[in-house]
């Protein structure tokens, strides 16, 4: 361990002189929100000195994300975990002896003040997960951790729950939200009336009217078209099914469909059921007193040669009353687009990306571009980060370099004070990197489950993302260096990455935790071709592009626990239709300007508006590999707001 006396006030001086010069002098100013820093020395001495500057924004961030905004949102999770994990209930559910409740009274019994906070089941969520995600981190980064809990003032058990959080929260909020789906209503069978002796090819599989042509069995959600070439004057009809499991908060309650909830929007025209009885038509499933078919035809027909869409939602009967509101649970919302008879194109060739609805909003995005794609031959990396900013995270943005000083890669990240990572950054070799959410129950914590069941406690393991990224800026200079050492880690939950490096090689890659030993690690080179013969994760074979969902990896986890038919990501993900949607926008941006990307065309395809949450934006970046530059924006929301800033780490190098 090192030494944790204060830095000589000469080496302060010098790091506060740094920041100073971080900013660029052009007519864009750095926001008030955004600090910098040149951190130097060995990681316990970077370390102190981020907490010595910035004490107050990281005591800060640590009160305003976790105690004010998340970890409340987690304390009301518990009712609905502990239905189903035995260490989580309470004495008020009739166990008093459960992990969760000794753990609770022995915590209230030596706590002197925020004890709802510390003694409550979101902080031992929180402390565990991080206890465990520790054994994943390697030491030089806990000791980075351990100063800046000595510069901040803060425990060291505090800090490193402000730099594991984000893996526990993913991983936690994708069991909890899986749990509440597979009790909610869902869309099971979709059929095409008249597709199948309409003398069409709706499938686009080469034959006409074969039999069962238009009907679904197995509802398939996709990226795409469902169907072509529909008969424009026939309905819809959707088999929605609802399930009450022997366990969880819903044990009891009435199963079905309540058709009273019924929302079905028509491209930008609501409907909704009984007020537009004869629109939508409501049909008991005799067979199956779960199920209800809903048939749908807009008044006049579906307008022909057109691309129509639609998005379901319905709820159930039940009232779940803890915690309050009093509600029933709906399922998610289900995008389905086809085409009507007259417009003659393929299935790949429509994307199923919906309309603007003014409510939901895109998630994170990246892509990269070299050689012929870019009017100058130079490599860029773009990035826009959006998730959770609680109104508060933007206000603690950092520009942080790290100078280690055993001669690994300087490097700069951009991420938040507190934290040893960031969201995504750049080494003096030029290697850039980024990284996105990707829902998946191919996670860490559902591997715990499928070991321990009932008797599971929810922690982590693995490498935290934040973790591999410092990782590989800190010890590779290429995109081949990085996807080799990527091919043998084993992350704490799913990400979608992006990699470009100074020689114009780029990577997409694929994340889970490898439960069903297929392969953990998915990578996707520019020219990689797709089923449809272009390109799998770009659209010249010099660009590539991710949203927050999977495009190679589709069938992540399929299998069964106990009751739960657990199925891959685009069936269950709230992520995945704003994903898809994004994805879709973002490639015909990009393929509509191919030969003359660059960075100023990346900042204009960022500020596209249907590429923008509006509330939860939290950090955009261009990265130039090749000059070593970084055009920013963060310290508003959303992040684009705040316009982008150049910070040359040339520069700053060269200054040495």
């Amino acid at each position: 361990m090192f030494s944790k006396t204060t830095l000589a006030a000469p080496i302060v001086i010098a790091a506060l002189l740094c920041c100073i010069g971080l900013t660029s002098c052009g007519e864009t100013s750095q926001p008030d929100y955004v600090v910098t820093a040149t951190l130097k020395g060995s990681p316990y001495e970077r370390g102190l000195l981020h907490g010595q500057l910035f004490g107050n924004r990281i005591r800060s961030f640590y009160t305003t994300m976790l105690s004010h905004s998340l970890m409340p949102y987690l304390n009301r999770e518990r009712p609905d975990v502990a239905s189903i994990l035995l260490n989580y209930q309470s004495t008020s559910e009739g166990n008093a002896d459960s992990y969760y409740q000794q753990w609770r009274d022995n915590c209230l019994k030596t706590c002197k003040d925020s004890c709802d906070e510390y003694c409550g089941f979101s902080y031992l969520l929180m402390r565990d997960s991080a206890e465990s995600l520790k054994r994943y981190i390697p030491q030089e980064y806990l000791d980075e951790m351990q100063g800046i809990a000595d510069g901040a003032g803060l425990s060291f058990e505090r800090v490193l729950i402000l730099n594991t959080f984000f893996d526990t929260l993913m991983a936690f909020r994708s069991i909890s939200y899986y749990i509440r789906q597979a009790q909610s209503p869902m869309l099971i069978q979709l059929e095409f009336f008249g597709a199948a002796d309409d003398g069409v090819d709706n499938d686009g599989d080469g034959l006409t009217d074969e039999p069962g042509e238009g009907l679904f069995a197995t509802y398939e959600p996709s990226p795409t078209a469902t169907l072509v070439e529909v008969p424009a004057n026939k309905p819809i009809r959707l088999r929605l099914h609802d399930i009450k499991l022997g366990i969880g908060t819903d044990k009891g309650d009435t199963p079905g469909v309540d058709p009273d909830t019924i929302r079905i929007r028509h491209n930008e025209t609501q409907y909704q059921y009984p007020l537009d009885e004869g629109i939508i038509t409501v049909l008991p499933v005799p067979e199956d007193p779960q199920a209800l078919d809903v048939e749908f035809l807009p008044p006049g027909g579906f307008e022909l040669a057109s691309v129509q869409t639609l998005l379901v939602q319905a709820g159930d009967f039940n009232r779940i009353e803890n915690p309050p509101p009093i509600r029933a649970r709906f399922m998610r919302d289900e995008r389905i687009t086809f085409s009507t008879v007259g417009y003659g194109a393929k299935i790949s060739d429509i994307h199923n990306q919906g309309y603007a609805d003014g409510q939901t909003q895109p998630p994170s995005i990246a892509f990269a571009a070299s050689g012929a794609a870019t009017s100058d031959g130079q490599p860029f990396l773009a990035h826009h980060f959006a998730l959770l900013d609680s109104n508060t995270a933007h206000k603690h943005t950092a520009l942080l370099v790290h100078v280690p000083d055993n001669g690994e890669n300087p490097h700069v990240t951009l991420g938040y004070t507190g934290l040893v990572w960031g969201l995504s950054g750049m080494n003096s070799k030029g290697l850039a990197w980024a990284f996105n959410t990707s829902d998946t129950l191919d996670n860490s914590m559902v591997n715990a489950f499928m070991r321990d069941m009932f008797e599971t406690k929810l922690v982590c393991s693995g490498a935290p993302i934040g973790i591999i990224g410092r990782d590989i800026l800190t010890r590779h200079d290429t995109v081949d260096e990085a996807v080799d050492t990527l091919k043998r880690i084993r992350p704490s939950f799913g990400w979608n990455l992006l990699l470009a490096d100074a020689g114009g090689d780029m990577a997409a890659i694929e994340l889970d935790w490898d439960l069903e030993r297929h392969g953990g690690t998915y990578v996707i080179e520019p020219t990689e071709e797709a089923d449809d013969g272009g390109y799998l994760g770009g659209k010249s074979g010099n660009d590539l592009y991710i949203g927050s969902h999977y495009i190679k990896n589709l069938n992540d986890l399929t299998t069964k626990v106990l009751m739960f038919q657990v199925r891959p990501q685009r069936y269950w993900s709230s992520f995945y239709f704003r994903s898809v949607r994004a994805r879709s926008i973002l490639g015909t941006n990009i393929e509509n300007n191919i030969g003359q990307l660059n960075v100023d065309k990346a900042i204009e395809i960022m500020q596209v508006p249907d590429l923008i949450d509006e509330r939860d934006s939290m950090i955009s970046a261009v990265f130039e590999p090749k000059t070593l530059k970084i055009n920013y924006a963060m310290g508003e929301v959303p992040a684009l707001n705040s316009g982008f800033v150049e910070f040359s780490f040339a520069d700053l190098l060269g200054g040495q």
